[in-house]
């Protein structure tokens, strides 16, 4: 059993046992002494008895408890994907935030080589004093920046595209849909 190594099997109740830096600590009623030099022999109640033993012999005492993880810290162990907006939520946003009149659509290369585009009464493009918004990358940036543009094409808001351009890895997820 190694270097001067002894178990306590409990004959009556239960034995507990302490370890301390290369020391096991056994409190027992009634204890047999198994893997002595000597031969097994029963010890008297109450037993008090300290067995000297390798270090390596007894584990580590660890902690069971984890810190908490931050949301921050999730997020970067399991990036989410750089988009995670289809069509229908792009309609459904336009829908609820552009200005009124505006017909909108949604799908890859419908934006004429852009990620969205809203017009409104510019000759060869929406003639006629038609009204419409092209999103052709569902990204939130994309559809969100063209519902404020069609305020700002009415004269009811100003500046263009104020959700900015999106992330490296939003505009590389929104290129191949031009």
């Amino acid at each position: 059993m190694g270097m001067g190594c002894a178990r306590w099997a409990p004959s009556r109740g239960v034995a507990k046992v302490a370890a301390f830096a290369g020391i096991i600590v056994v409190l027992s009623g009634n204890a047999t002494l198994v893997g002595s030099p000597q031969p097994a022999r029963r010890a008297a109640a109450p037993l008090i008895a300290v067995i000297p033993v390798a270090v390596d012999a007894v584990a580590p005492l660890t902690s069971t408890t984890t810190p908490p993880v931050s949301v921050e810290a999730a997020r970067l162990a399991r990036p989410l994907p750089a988009v995670t907006t289809d069509c229908n939520d792009a309609l459904a946003y336009l829908a609820a935030h552009q200005a009124p009149g505006f017909v909108d659509s949604c799908g890859d290369g419908s934006a004429l080589g852009h990620y969205g585009h809203a017009c409104w009464n510019v000759a060869g493009m929406c003639p006629d004093g038609a009204k419409f918004i092209h999103i052709a990358c569902p990204a939130p940036f994309v559809y969100m920046n063209e519902a404020h543009n069609s305020w700002t094409l009415i004269g009811q808001a100003s500046g263009f595209d104020t959700y900015g351009q999106g992330s490296p890895a939003e505009r590389a997820f929104c290129d191949p849909h031009r």
